[in-house]
């Protein structure tokens, strides 16, 4: 997922497993766990800290209702 500046990497593989694990824990496959881990990698890498890139769950569930074509992690910020 493309990002518009990169700030601090602290945190990215955390985010990423967090997304993976939380959507093999809702029954989903692998691909569609990794496809939720790699927004929130991208998410976490453009705040400073571990966890202040998190999103909420509405803001999940909504970076996850986008159009393939309009995800990019400066949209998630938008609406996190």
């Amino acid at each position: 997922m493309p990002v518009e500046r990169v700030i601090d990497t602290v945190g990215a593989g955390d985010g990423f497993a967090t997304g993976v694990i939380s959507a093999l824990l809702e029954g989903r496959d692998m691909r569609q766990a990794c496809a939720r881990g790699n927004p929130i990698g991208a998410l976490t890498i453009q705040v400073i800290g571990d966890s202040e890139g998190l999103p909420t769950r509405a803001a999940l569930d909504a970076l996850e209702a986008l159009d393939a074509n309009d995800k990019t992690a400066k949209a998630a910020l938008d609406i996190a």
